[in-house]
């Protein structure tokens, strides 16, 4: 019997080594666990702060260009403007020229008494 003891004793043994080792990996995976969280966690942060930062120089590069369309528009609006008025009062001066030779024309032959033929 001494001899079974013996031998139960030093399977006891090498099984409470076996624990505190299986004890230390997972202590050390715990660890490891935590800092892949953690430092994920860090740059998935860092990352979503970038893009927030990209997502406002991308709008702010828009909201440019809207203004500077928007400016351009005016201009021309303003210059299409300027040219129709012009071209309007143009229009009116055709007809009222087309008037007074007209009547010109009909002064001319009712003073020299034209016939028609």
């Amino acid at each position: 019997m001494p001899e079974q003891s013996r031998e139960s004793e030093t399977k006891f043994v090498a099984l409470e080594k076996d624990i505190e080792h299986l004890k230390y990996v997972i202590d050390e995976l715990e660890k490891e666990c935590d800092f892949v969280k953690t430092h994920f966690t860090k740059k998935n942060s860092e990352r979503l702060d970038d893009v927030k930062l990209i997502h406002g120089r991308i709008d702010q590069h828009l909201q440019t260009d809207l203004d500077f369309h928007e400016n351009v528009r005016k201009k021309i609006s303003v210059k299409f403007d300027t040219l129709d008025e012009r071209i309007r009062q143009l229009d009116k001066w055709k007809w009222a020229t087309w008037g007074a030779l007209m009547v010109i024309g009909a002064l001319v032959g009712a003073v020299f008494k034209m016939p028609f033929k």
